[in-house]
């Protein structure tokens, strides 16, 4: 595949994802946005919107591995991890979330949402870290980029901590590392641009 095409796929793509991110945070007020999940988005009214939410992020974790492809030197694992997170992103917008107030799962459609979820997020950190420490060693000026990865990771296992002992905390520090993995998505997606028409 056209690494320019896959790149400007991916820009329209996370684009559209944040930009109506924020239009679903501000026109929906029906979940606490500091204890509750986003993808409970996905249930109600703004069901629609939120999976298409889903699926662009998951288009653009995709295009962008296809389009990494064509730099000499990346981390082969790290684009085939890229591609198992898209994947679990494509799964989970498929399945929607069981909205409970426990926030586990009740239903078999749930518990598929709840796993590709939790595949997604480990995959997603893991592939961003693989691929930014390989750019740096290209001398390609990635530094923010991984330290945008390591902050992505670093918000993981704070978003896992407080799962597991259940603080209600839960959706905010999600949203920040949502946010932190879209912004590595866009500086990846920019500089693959800048490299393809250099």
């Amino acid at each position: 595949m056209n690494a320019l095409l896959a790149a400007n796929v991916t820009l329209v793509s996370a684009t559209y994802a944040g930009v109506a991110l924020g239009i679903i945070h501000w026109t929906n007020r029906a979940y606490d946005v500091i204890s509750q999940p986003m993808s409970y988005y996905a249930v109600g009214a703004s069901g629609f919107l939120m999976t298409t939410i889903m699926l662009a992020f998951a288009a653009s974790v995709i295009m962008l591995s296809f389009g990494l492809e064509s730099v000499t030197g990346l981390s082969s694992g790290g684009i085939a991890v890229f591609r198992v997170a898209g994947a679990s992103m494509l799964i989970a917008a498929i399945f929607p979330s069981d909205v409970t107030d426990t926030g586990l799962p009740e239903t078999p459609v749930g518990v598929i949402h709840s796993i590709a979820s939790y595949l997604f997020s480990p995959c997603l950190v893991a592939a961003a870290l693989l691929l930014s420490r390989r750019f740096d060693a290209r001398g390609l000026r990635d530094r923010p980029r991984f330290m945008l990865a390591l902050a992505s990771w670093l918000t993981l296992v704070v978003l896992i901590m407080v799962n597991l002992f259940q603080w209600a905390i839960g959706g905010i520090v999600q949203r920040i590392f949502v946010g932190l993995t879209w912004l590595w998505l866009l500086m990846t997606t920019l500089q693959l641009k800048t490299l393809r028409r250099s």
